[in-house]
């Protein structure tokens, strides 16, 4: 074995292992080693021993051996595992496929039978360096592909996937099956194969982005509708303090005609009960967006009236800055989250606790903190919260749809989330506000 063998085998382990580690998420700080190792003994026994020699074979032995080292050495749900470790293997072999044919014909057209061996190892080169290339962008950009998504969705992609590489791997092996063909028919089997592979590996991509851009659009859906609801509440909440202000006039008079009569006792209570009704219009929490007002007001009534010590002291950015439904979004998931909590404490006897909300707006970040109380310590697996009102499977543990939708939003901005459990329940969220929201209207558009 050449250093320079070595040196390009270490870096494709390596790449491979950086990708399913930021997908999957590792299950110890030495899975880089275990995963070296184990992918050069399967590589080798296959050199050494050619336990695999056919396309079929190939495909069998080193999925499964990839599959296997993935399901001990990663995290997540077997559906992902499968997933992933298929996306790898394809991803290299179509691009294989939509170059090779190309230099397989040439070489035919020029009298030779087969194609020269380092030709074949320079288009193996430049193919794992375009699977490098689609595991970085998909590693950055499709962001909600790294959490758990649906196994039916995950079941279709590996679908197309196979049926892709199945039909490619056909049109590759009668080609190189070729003999005694006249040069043009050569040509127009080499062209037709290789342009068969190139639309294959583009369909490959273009149906995992797809998946991405559904899973946006659902989460945007879901946004969306939350805010008009609450909108709705705050318009509401408008409409009754507008009356009750237009009928000030008339409390006024029966006020008077009641101390005029000296029923102070009577007079007492109704301003008792006019009190307690503009108080249920007033709106408590002004953060300088009337969504955002509009969003958190009814909650904080909520948590009052459950006897929840709540706080809410917050300024947030300008639409300019942070889309107002992006804000909507994170601040209602996050206040959910942290009364939910504190409800499931009121039904365990436990007291009702508290809920903190403070922001700072510094030059170039905006920062949220929501803290709450703890009357039980917090699920967490693989570094996440689980869910409580999801169920929990053995091998695929749930997570709370809140925290997906604030990590999506902070994923959108560049920015940054911080969970703590330890004596209390925080979370911090640190956006960036060079963020044109203008140009871009929400997270999941």
């Amino acid at each position: 074995m050449t250093i320079w063998n070595f040196a390009w085998g270490l870096a494709d382990v390596f790449l491979k292992y950086r990708f399913l580690h930021k997908m999957l998420g590792a299950k110890s700080r030495y899975a880089f080693v275990w995963f070296y190792l184990g992918s050069f003994l399967y590589g080798n026994a296959n050199k050494l021993f050619v336990l695999a020699g056919t396309t079929l074979e190939n495909f069998v032995y080193l999925y499964s051996c990839a599959l296997l080292l993935n399901v001990l050495l990663f995290q997540g749900s077997m559906v992902k595992k499968c997933f992933f470790t298929l996306w790898i293997y394809c991803a290299a072999e179509l691009v294989f496929c939509a170059v090779f044919p190309l230099f397989y014909g040439a070489a035919l057209l020029n009298g030779a039978r087969y194609c020269p061996e380092e030709v074949i190892d320079a288009v193996g080169v430049a193919a794992q360096l375009v699977q490098y290339v689609m595991m970085e962008i998909l590693q950055r950009k499709l962001h909600l592909l790294k959490r758990d998504f649906a196994d039916q969705d995950a079941f279709y992609l590996m679908y197309i996937i196979v049926f892709i590489y199945a039909a490619v791997s056909m049109l590759l092996n009668f080609l190189v099956r070729i003999e005694g063909w006249p040069k043009s028919a050569v040509l127009v089997a080499s062209v037709s194969c290789s342009l068969s592979a190139a639309a294959g590996a583009g369909l490959h991509v273009f149906c995992v982005v797809m998946l991405e851009r559904r899973l946006l659009e659902g989460l945007a859906r879901q946004q969306y509708q939350m805010l008009g609801q609450q909108v709705e509440v705050f318009r509401e909440q408008y409409d009754r303090s507008e009356k009750m202000r237009h009928d000030m006039k008339n409390h006024g008079l029966c006020l008077a005609q009641l101390l005029a009569e000296k029923k102070t006792e009577e007079a007492v209570r109704y301003l008792e009960q006019l009190d307690i009704r503009m108080e249920q219009g007033k709106a408590v929490i002004q953060t300088g967006s009337v969504y955002v007002d509009a969003l958190l007001n009814p909650k904080f009534r909520q948590a009052q009236k459950l006897g929840i010590n709540i706080s809410i002291e917050i300024s947030v950015p300008g639409e300019e800055q942070i889309a107002a439904v992006d804000l909507c979004c994170l601040l209602a998931n996050a206040l959910d989250n942290a009364i939910e909590a504190c409800e499931r404490g009121i039904r365990a006897g436990a007291p009702a606790g508290w809920i903190r909300m403070q922001s700072k707006t510094h030059t170039h970040y905006w920062v949220v903190e929501i803290g709450n109380s703890m009357h039980a310590p917090v699920s967490m697996e693989q570094g996440k919260i689980l869910s409580s009102k999801r169920m929990h499977f053995a091998d695929r543990p749930a997570r709370g749809v809140g925290l997906q939708n604030i990590q999506a939003v902070v994923d959108y901005y560049g920015g940054v989330l911080e969970v703590s459990c330890k004596e209390a329940f925080t979370l911090t969220v640190m956006l960036p506000l060079s963020f044109t929201a203008k140009k871009n209207p929400s997270a999941p558009s």
